[in-house]
């Protein structure tokens, strides 16, 4: 592979990719890595580069030697749910005949069918093998490969939308699995990678005359079940999942816009403002080497886990190959440079493909030339930066060349297997020479901008061209070449760039031309207006988070012993048995903390420093000079909870006026109810009206177990917030920085000694009388409780 470019610090990595791929090649079948995880591993993105790169019998080779690995002797004979009640029930039960280890599945390395793996790689393998039919168009390949994508499409459906609604849970399907779970829940980017499995289906069906009703019926059921019940029109993204009962969580990761996108979900216009969502709430980290330049974390949600919130090289390349589809070519490659100098240059390896970057906070860099970012980055660079796009499935063969040049580039090239061809511009000219070494009867298209564009010329005579209908950030025509010839194209451009003929003005659709006052047209993208950059409910959450105007002498306890129905001692020594989902899923243990890699993980919450303190003062416990009061011995918590354990919802009467109200409070969070309202609080007028505010994680509400890690990057607090008010159950030390003063460093293993509630100011309208206070778990896995209650009177 050969590439040369502006950019000298690019140009070396096509030879670089082609040795680091051939690192990963075993024989049979793609590796896990070419150094760590040196293993045969099914699934994952290392196999896109056999294709990508041109080894497509390498790529059948890997695909052929794993079908023989799929079970089909072995029906589900269990239904659903099949939790291993070893693992606390957070995932499946590694048992034949269940529904996740059945028909369909396929095992995770060659030869070895009886060893199960806890994974479904099973997405990823066949979404790269219906690409290799789109980099191929070989059909005596499909017909033997169709049993095992029809085998594994039904499989997908057993487990994973068992209701029919044509949205899939998601199980350790993609590199962002440990610690991931969705609980039973519709997720957009599992769904996504069925969505473009039946749709390849269909063709692949048809290119070899078998029936594709099924596959039709299933794309277009989940195409538009993602866009009505996942897409948030309000910001513009689709959500990470919604929740068995319909709730959305709005705060979707890297792998959620880029995999939508891959997938050809929705449409253009979403394409654009879903990237648009990653511009303004992903993190994004500047370089140290060059502060112009930048990386992306994989979300923002705390606190930290393994896999979760990271700065993984083939998330930041699978969002650059993103931003390429949905058309931002310099954006695009800003984020593909930032990888460069981040990961080939000032780390610790040149030009290493590494799976982990050195500005993750938790990792640091790790891994040299993995073979997931080996494969996105052959991706990244052949699809999207030179934009060679094949699809030779059926009689409608054809290959788009879309490039996403820079706009500051005059020169590139490319020559692989495939496909050789070179751009030029002199002037107002810009001059594309290809040739393509593909199968007879392919068509080729280049696609270029329609700015400024007076004509197109091909092979020396003028040419026809076609308007794309789509096109968003800029018009777009295509160029119909002949495939297996030199073709010489020049494209020639009239000085004012702002021009665009007649026939590239789309005038229906999402985003329009305007005309202006000199006669030209311009290109309008779409605009931001309307989005939300950031959920209301965060800084109506900021409130109860702060601190002013205490006055002691006026704050008067509220006594709710007689609510009280739990020590808070006992929140991680429960068993939450139910309600729980009723389909085989990933989902919480039955402590209530801990994810499916950490099944038997637990917290060690010791009340006892506080029940001193309260002993020491006679039942009441001072905290930033507000007196709570709080039992020495006995319970000391009402817990309220969605699981049987606890009520839903607790009411505390209440009564006179009060400026402020304080509340002692204490219970769980995770990474997964990160930004959303896990809780709330309600106060309730005597004339009937109410105040409510949600206990949002990490504004306001946080684990009893640990503390946020907080910097200014990946782990930044939500904008125009505070980290919460901690209270040390051990010592009584408040503080919105517990963590610095245990001298808890970094982003993992910030465990609390004996544990912390959250301490919050609810401000009240005085000119009124009280009622009671209200609070109700909203979270499924969530406990919060109540320890004390301080009213400040005016």
């Amino acid at each position: 592979m050969e590439i040369s470019t502006p950019d000298e610090w690019l140009n070396p990595v096509g030879a670089a990719l082609a040795v680091a791929a051939d690192g990963i090649w075993g024989g049979r079948a793609w590796l896990h890595g070419a150094i760590g995880w040196r293993t045969p591993h099914l699934g994952w993105r290392g196999a896109y580069c056999g294709d990508a790169l041109g080894w497509h019998d390498r790529a059948l080779k890997h695909f052929e030697t794993y079908a023989a690995n799929q079970i089909t002797d072995i029906p589900p004979v269990y239904s659903h749910p099949r939790q291993d009640h070893k693992q606390n029930m957070a995932r499946a039960e590694k048992k034949w005949g269940t529904p996740m280890y059945s028909n369909g599945y396929i095992c995770r390395r060659p030869g070895k069918k009886t060893e199960m793996s806890h994974y479904d790689m099973n997405l990823v393998y066949i979404d790269a093998m219906l690409r290799h039919f789109m980099h191929t168009g070989d059909t005596a390949a499909m017909r033997r490969l169709f049993p095992v994508l029809k085998r594994h499409l039904e499989w997908e459906r057993l487990n994973f939308d068992p209701d029919g609604d044509y949205l899939y849970d998601a199980y350790c399907c993609i590199w962002a699995s440990d610690a991931l779970y969705y609980s039973g829940g519709a997720v957009t980017h599992s769904s996504a990678y069925n969505y473009f499995a039946n749709k390849l289906a269909v063709e692949v069906a048809r290119a070899i005359g078998e029936n594709s009703w099924q596959f039709i019926w299933d794309a277009i059921g989940i195409n538009n079940a993602i866009d009505s019940k996942l897409w948030m029109p309000d910001r513009g993204c689709w959500a990470e999942f919604r929740e068995t009962d319909g709730r959305l969580h709005p705060f979707p990761a890297l792998w959620t816009i880029y995999h939508a996108i891959d997938s050809r979900v929705g449409n253009e216009f979403k394409w654009y403002t879903a990237t648009r969502y990653i511009d303004r709430e992903i993190p994004h980290i500047p370089l140290n080497c060059d502060t112009s330049l930048y990386t992306l974390s994989t979300t923002n949600w705390k606190p930290y886990s393994w896999s979760i919130n990271n700065v993984a090289i083939a998330e930041v390349m699978h969002t650059a190959l993103a931003y390429w589809q949905a058309d931002r070519p310099d954006d695009a490659y800003a984020i593909m440079k930032g990888v460069i100098m981040d990961n080939m240059y000032s780390g610790a390896s040149p030009l290493n493909f590494g799976q982990i970057s050195q500005y993750d906070a938790a990792r640091g860099e790790c891994y040299r030339d993995f073979a997931d970012p080996i494969g996105v980055w052959s991706r990244a660079l052949t699809e999207g930066l030179y934009g060679i796009r094949p699809c030779l499935i059926g009689d409608n063969k054809r290959v788009v060349i879309r490039p996403g040049f820079p706009e500051g580039w005059d020169c590139a090239s490319v020559s692989m297997q495939d496909i050789t061809y070179s751009f030029k511009r002199e002037g107002q000219v810009d001059t594309y020479i290809i040739e393509g070494r593909y199968p007879s009867g392919t068509s080729l298209e280049l696609c270029v901008s329609a700015l400024g564009l007076r004509e197109v010329r091909v092979d020396g005579g003028s040419s026809d061209w076609s308007a794309v209908d789509m096109a968003i950030s800029r018009p777009l025509i295509n160029v119909k070449l002949c495939s297996g010839k030199k073709n010489v194209v020049e494209i020639i451009r009239d000085a004012s760039r702002e021009y665009v003929p007649t026939g590239a003005v789309r005038t229906v659709g999402p985003v329009l031309f305007t005309q202006m006052e000199s006669g030209m047209l311009k290109w309008w993208q779409p605009s931001d207006a309307g989005v939300e950059e950031q959920d209301t409910n965060i800084s109506k959450a900021a409130i109860t988070s702060r601190f002013a105007d205490i006055k002691p002498s006026k704050c008067v306890p509220v006594d709710i012993a007689a609510f009280y129905n739990d020590s808070v001692s006992n929140i991680f020594r429960n068993r939450y048995e139910s309600p729980r989902p009723d389909v085989t899923t990933l989902q919480i243990p039955v402590q209530g903390i801990g994810e499916w890699c950490h099944p038997q993980l637990t917290a060690d919450i010791d009340d006892t420093g506080l029940r001193r303190l309260s002993a020491d003062g006679n039942g009441t416990v001072h905290l930033l000079n507000i007196p709570f009061q709080i039992p020495s011995n006995g319970r000391n918590i009402v817990y309220t909870s969605r699981w049987d354990n606890y009520p839903a919802h607790v009411s505390i009467p209440l009564k006179g006026k009060a400026t402020s109200i304080y509340i002692l409070m204490a219970g769980s969070t995770n990474h997964m109810q990160w930004g959303m309202e896990n809780a709330r609080v309600t106060v309730r007028y005597s004339d009937g009206d109410t105040t409510s505010f949600p206990l949002i994680n990490p504004v306001n509400w946080a684990p009893v177990e640990q503390d946020f890690y907080t910097d200014e990057h990946a782990f930044s607090q939500p904008l125009g917030t505070e980290p919460p008010m901690r209270v040390h159950l051990l010592s009584g030390e408040v503080s919105r920085s517990l963590g610095a003063s245990l001298g808890l460093e970094g982003p993992a293993d910030r465990y609390i000694p004996s544990g912390a509630g959250v301490l919050l100011n609810i401000p009240l309208d005085m000119s009124r009388g009280l009622e009671s206070l209200h609070l109700e778990t909203v979270s499924k896995d969530v406990v919060a409780g109540i320890m004390g209650i301080t009213i400040q009177r005016p």
